[in-house]
């Protein structure tokens, strides 16, 4: 019997007719919530039933790490089956304890909101226009915007910060605050964020501000912080009182991030991590399980799924495997193009056509109105499930981490995997993007590094392994480097703590989600690299 992608309508037909798309055959469309007949005002009959029937929960924006302007995208919250991985992934987000307290660093704050309106200009509803992960949040909770100003004078069961704490606008005053009321609670026993690299926000930020919260523990007030203005009072009615005794304690502890266990020795309680820790941000996690081991005893660090903005499409294949994920079962429907292969609709394969061990790019038909979207991941196929023969995937990149140069295209997996290879050298790498350098007349692959600590005594070698790792991996680059088409790669480091820096500085600059703005893995953002170029402490 032939596959169905829906009642009544065999997979074949969709294949051989439906056409791929992208982005711009979505504009047009998406375009309507941003005519506005007054200021953030919409008429509700030009977007009913635009892309699903009724209208959306809320409109997730992208946050521009690709380049440009951030995309929209409508979603219409949970479809009539109540099985989107959504609830799945907000799960593993929040996940249940029942012994402890959870420091979900997370924000419900809107780049805007729009109210639609019926024909005689009465406001019909409102809706977010806010990161996936926000607007997801408020979808599993109920939480609608309209609700938000009572939602601000009530903390959660089992949560460490009050709700108030969600709607700081001030990047660093948002972690002090997560910070400062986890630290309050010796009960806490998992911290949550979407990225590892908020987590590693975290304990920095923790670090350097550890005398001013361990006085605010102390005496039992909320310090006076840029952007809490009427939030301040709201967030000391949830504050414990003086606890001079706890103090005591974390003073004893000491605010030593390199220490082994020194989480542990915060939280003893402390059991579970949750982040995203696979593709870029696997380089987070060498200087993370230093701080989170103790006596031997490991606190786990826990998978959320691919959490892209247009679908989450994929869930851990174990919670403990940062690397490895299945798709969702009655969920979006994801369909593989084989990697070199021309986006022709009848390439496309479904999941039971995939070959493990064959790299693929994602494309996407969503519940939410999107119809065999290049979604831009890369995966690759490394088995199938013994449950239900979903595929079993590894994240290996984005199309749009390619690096382009000259005649070359090398993809994001090998940018990556050079880096790692030079942390042999350099020590070992917390973050880093890439770019054209075009200081000398020969244009070559330039790279800016930020290190978990000091530099290593043979750093000089790392262009050299740079460059022999990418010609060994690309035959291209190889052929532009002999013949001179481009120079030997630069390496640069930067100042420690400078891409949190940039993630601060991206916030207020495009107003993109406080924990979802994201490092490039190359950039093109001429802004970007002559920001990092100022911050530039040596060169290899």
């Amino acid at each position: 019997m032939e596959p169905s992608f829906a009642e009544d309508f065999p997979y074949s037909l969709y294949r051989s007719t439906v056409p791929t798309m992208t982005y711009e055959e979505y504009r047009p469309f998406i375009a309507r919530f941003q005519e506005f007949v007054e200021p953030d005002v919409v008429p509700i009959s030009k977007v009913n039933n635009l892309f699903a029937p009724g209208l959306p929960a809320f409109v997730a924006h992208s946050s521009g790490t690709s380049g440009g302007l951030p995309k929209w995208f409508a979603k219409y919250g949970l479809h009539p089956n109540g099985k989107r991985t959504c609830c799945a992934v907000m799960e593993n987000v929040g996940p249940k304890i029942s012994d402890g307290t959870i420091c979900a660093i997370g924000s419900y704050l809107s780049k805007k909101v729009l109210m639609l309106t019926d024909p005689n200009g009465e406001t019909v509803t409102r809706i977010p226009v806010c990161p996936v992960s926000t607007g997801t949040a408020r979808v599993h909770s109920g939480r609608e915007v309209s609700r938000d100003r009572s939602l601000r004078l009530l903390k959660g069961p089992n949560l460490t910060s009050p709700f108030a704490v969600l709607f700081i606008q001030n990047f660093k005053t948002f972690m002090i605050m997560n910070i400062l009321f986890a630290l309050a609670d010796r009960q806490l026993a998992c911290i949550s964020c979407v990225f590892a690299t908020v987590f590693r926000d975290f304990y920095r930020i923790m670090e350097e501000n550890w005398d001013l919260l361990i006085h605010s523990i102390e005496i039992g007030v909320i310090p006076d912080l840029e952007g809490l203005d009427d939030l301040k009072e709201h967030l000391q009615v949830c504050l414990p009182p003086s606890n001079p005794r706890r103090a005591d304690e974390l003073r004893a502890v000491g605010r030593d991030t390199a220490t082994d266990g020194w989480m542990k020795r915060l939280w003893p309680n402390l059991r579970r991590i949750v982040a995203t820790t696979s593709g870029a941000y696997a380089t987070i996690v060498p200087e993370v399980c230093p701080c989170v081991i103790h006596l031997g005893s490991d606190i786990e660090i826990h998978g959320m799924g691919i959490t892209a903005t247009e679908s989450y499409y994929a869930l851990p294949y174990h919670s403990l495997d940062a690397e490895r994920y299945r798709l969702s079962e009655g969920d979006d429907f994801v369909e593989f193009l084989p990697l070199g292969e021309d986006r022709e609709p009848s390439l496309l394969r479904p999941p039971w056509e995939v070959v493990a061990g064959e790299s693929y790019e994602i494309f996407l038909t969503t519940h939410d109105g999107l119809w065999r979207y290049a979604v831009g991941d890369i995966v690759t196929v490394v088995g199938f499930d013994p449950k239900d023969g979903q595929p079993v995937i590894r994240f290996t990149g984005r199309t749009s981490g390619d690096f382009r140069l000259q005649h070359t295209v090398i993809p994001e997996k090998e940018v990556i995997d050079a880096i790692r290879a030079a942390q042999t050298y350099t020590g070992a790498i917390a973050e880093f993007t890439a770019t054209a350098d075009f200081r000398k007349l020969d244009v070559c692959h330039g790279f800016f590094i930020e290190l978990h600590n000091e530099l290593g005594p043979e750093a000089c070698l790392a262009p050299e392994i740079v460059k022999a790792h990418l010609c060994s991996a690309n035959f291209n680059y190889a052929k532009d480097i002999e013949g001179g088409r481009v120079g030997p790669p630069t390496v640069r480091v930067v100042r420690k703590g400078t891409f949190m820096e940039y993630r601060e500085w991206k916030i207020t600059q495009m107003g993109t989600g406080l924990v979802q703005t994201k490092v490039p893995i190359v950039t093109w953002d001429k802004e970007m690299v002559a920001w990092l170029e100022e911050r530039v402490d040596t060169e290899l």
